[in-house]
């Protein structure tokens, strides 16, 4: 039986096998969120990105709504926002199920 403490932590650089969620931790939530309004890619504060790689998603959305995306240029312009806005708590935005719904329903339109 695995211990769970044994879980690797968040760090850069992101790879296609890294899950999705880690982005949040390593990237400000403010340049995220815009980051994947502007691409169309609804991964933030997703409940699937808690348990799926970016590969994974790229698998499972090839045929969605979404769309696809390539899992490897993601994770690289992901590592490049990182260096250039690494996380930072004040800007932090931990979402309740509500806005989540709401945000996904409604996306705020971005200029």
């Amino acid at each position: 039986m695995s211990d769970p403490t044994d879980k690797p932590e968040p760090a850069l650089p992101l790879t296609a096998d890294s899950p999705i969620f880690w982005a949040e931790e390593l990237i400000d939530h403010v340049e995220l969120r815009r980051f994947y309004a502007e691409r169309g890619i609804k991964c933030f504060a997703c409940c699937a990105a808690e348990a799926e790689t970016f590969a994974q998603g790229a698998r499972v959305h090839a045929g969605g709504p979404f769309g696809a995306f390539d899992a490897a240029k993601l994770v690289e312009e992901l590592n490049a926002l990182a260096r250039k806005h690494p996380f930072k708590p004040e800007t932090a935005w931990n979402p309740g199920l509500f806005s989540r719904v709401l945000e996904f329903l409604f996306p705020a339109k971005r200029e």
